[in-house]
């Protein structure tokens, strides 16, 4: 009897353990294939949600059509959120990325950027630095991006990265710098212009001395403010890089100039006592007629 009672406790446990392997394998198999998962779970169960028919954000672009069958998708929500770079929406990979190099981009950057985008080094003078070390993914995503030109942060957010926002803002003229985007006086890319800044970026603010003055200095006609002024942040009045006679000797010839006889007595007198800076009605811009 004891035998016999042995032999059917082993079957009993050979029997629940086969379900167990059973159960278990089976929900392997269930965990691993969302669809079954859906089917077995509805028919169990009522108010089981269709993991096939969600509200979905819908990049408008062949990866849905590749990844997920038109048919799986509620169409009723197709909100677009993301800008796309052309050749990533069109699935044109091999554009930028070599198949036989594990998908390493073809060439280095900027060369690889500039197949499609104008170089800017050809174009400006001075180069912001991300663009003249070939950088452009510091603030560009070269696939995609919620923002406007694939940018990865927004505004003076995107700037204040890399510059310092306490000497960018702290100085009595741009005080109110928190309330303008960077790129209103600055460009991004580059310029002719020393702080890469734009044309006309300093009348925005203030005077505009081509409608004010028939005769114009030289920095003030090249539209060059920052051969004197810092465009941020100085201790000197004006944001002055340098004060007094020394900013007019930085371009003009101190022996020329003190050689004038009008000039003999005028010695440790600031330049600015008798001219304008900016320019004037006459040649020399004087302010005595």
């Amino acid at each position: 009897m004891k035998l016999d009672f042995n032999k059917k406790m082993k079957r009993k446990t050979s029997k629940y353990f086969v379900y167990f392997l059973f159960i278990l394998s089976f929900s392997l198999f269930w965990a691993c294939s969302p669809k079954l998962s859906y089917n077995v779970k509805s028919f169990l169960f009522d108010g089981v949600p269709n993991p096939y028919k969600v509200e979905v954000t819908i990049i408008k672009d062949s990866i849905s059509k590749n990844l997920i069958s038109a048919n799986a998708i509620n169409s009723t929500v197709a909100k677009n959120v993301f800008k796309l770079h052309a050749p990533f929406q069109e699935r044109k990979c091999d554009n930028c990325h070599s198949r036989e190099s594990m998908g390493k981009t073809k060439l280095p950057m900027p060369g690889l950027c500039n197949q499609c985008h104008e170089d800017f080094n050809k174009k400006y003078e001075n180069i912001h630095g991300p663009i003249a070390t070939g950088n452009c993914t510091e603030c560009h995503n070269p696939h995609q991006s919620k923002l406007k030109k694939l940018l990865k942060l927004e505004g003076k957010e995107l700037c204040f990265k890399c510059h310092n926002s306490t000497q960018v803002t702290e100085n009595e003229i741009h005080k109110d710098i928190n309330s303008t985007s960077c790129i209103e006086c600055h460009n991004p890319h580059g310029s002719s212009k020393k702080f890469n800044l734009e044309k006309g970026s300093c009348y925005k603010c203030h005077d505009n001395f081509e409608k004010k003055l028939p005769i114009l200095h030289g920095p003030i006609a090249s539209e060059n403010c920052s051969q004197c002024h810092d465009s941020h942040a100085s201790s000197s009045k004006k944001l002055l890089l340098i004060t007094g006679r020394k900013l007019c000797y930085n371009c003009h010839n101190p022996k020329e100039i003190e050689a004038q006889k009008y000039h003999q007595t005028m010695k440790g007198e600031n330049c600015t006592k008798c001219h304008n800076p900016h320019g004037g009605t006459t040649s020399n811009f004087l302010l005595i007629k």
